[in-house]
């Protein structure tokens, strides 16, 4: 860790991984400005929180402000990003969004000379679906979605930059879950959908990891000697009879379960991305998300971590965590 005090900027703050972020990062004893498009909404999401936090307000969108946010800052951990398609947010809009995100905070952040620089990225970057074994030096999947072009465009941009010598750390999380999620992320509603609604008894299974966790990751990535490096954060891996097991143990009660074959869930993605075009549906699956729960493998997480000091909690205690605050915040 540095000797003094950090001042590190902390994009997309007000999200369930930003968020854990920015508290982590205070916790450590760091200075931390959280960019934001509403500072009403950070005000209540941060309320009593300790700490030297200050507030930029902007858009990754924007690279004016994401200068004048970065201005003094001595790191920046690029959390935000787009991930849901829904009425506000169509595919061009996300891919834009996402793409010169990536390129206006790390571009401006390396412009400006700064030398502890976090992106973090996604494991669905890096997805196959077929039996390959990811590591950190897996190269970047095409995608015929949204998202994850998006992420796998962002992803070439940085380690061109990487392979420059530029001091830009990547870290690829799984499925974020925890407690305190300031909206209902893609990952939260999915675990809400499996405690109210069903859980698909299907191929593959979902990779999930603790966002206080991942919090941790970050700080630690950002203390450690500026230079390019990739980590996976992945978390642990569950099959689907696994995830209706944990969520009975964490929920106290046995959710329903339907018997689904992969190849007709990916058929079902197909066809409520049609629909979505027409009206909004509340059940988180899209093409993109099918192919990833029924053809995904389990990721391990890097090594890394551990000289790091970065341990990865079971999994059932972040899921009771996550039904609980899902319950106190009612949700179901």
């Amino acid at each position: 860790m540095p000797e003094e005090p950090s001042r590190l900027l902390v994009t997309g703050a007000t999200g369930l991984a930003g968020s854990h972020t920015v508290r982590a990062l205070l916790d450590a004893g760091h200075r931390v400005r959280a960019f934001v498009r509403s500072p009403d909404k950070a005000r209540r999401v941060f309320e009593g929180q300790r700490g030297p936090l200050e507030l930029a307000q902007g858009d990754i969108g924007d690279v004016a402000s994401v200068r004048d946010a970065l201005a003094g800052c001595d790191g920046v951990v690029h959390c935000a990003a787009i991930v849901a398609i829904d009425s506000a947010n169509t595919p061009d809009a996300l891919l834009e969004t996402n793409v010169s995100g990536v390129r206006n905070v790390i571009g401006a952040a390396i412009e400006q000379g700064i030398e502890r620089i976090v992106h973090v990225s996604s494991l669905a970057t890096l997805f196959r679906g077929d039996g390959t074994l990811i590591s950190e030096s897996t190269e970047p999947r095409e995608s015929k979605h949204a998202y994850g072009r998006s992420k796998a465009i962002a992803e070439k941009y940085v380690r061109e930059l990487q392979a420059e010598g530029h001091p830009v750390k990547i870290v690829y999380p799984g499925a974020i879950i925890g407690p305190d999620d300031p909206g209902l992320t893609e990952s939260m509603n999915a675990v809400r959908v499996f405690v109210r609604d069903f859980i698909p008894l299907t191929s593959g299974g979902m990779q999930f990891v603790d966002a206080r966790d991942l919090a941790v990751a970050h700080v630690r990535m950002v203390e450690d000697e500026p230079g390019p490096g990739r980590y996976l954060a992945a978390g642990t891996f569950l099959r689907w009879p696994e995830i209706a097991n944990v969520i009975e143990a964490s929920a106290g009660q046995r959710p329903r379960t339907l018997r689904i074959p992969g190849v007709v869930l990916r058929i079902a993605g197909r066809l409520f991305d049609l629909i979505r075009r027409v009206r909004p549906i509340e059940l988180p699956l899209t093409a993109e998300s099918a192919a990833y729960i029924t053809k995904w493998d389990p990721v391990p997480n890097s090594k890394a971590f551990e000289a790091m000091g970065v341990t990865f909690r079971d999994v059932s205690e972040s899921m009771e965590d996550a039904i609980r605050w899902l319950r106190d915040a009612r949700y179901f």
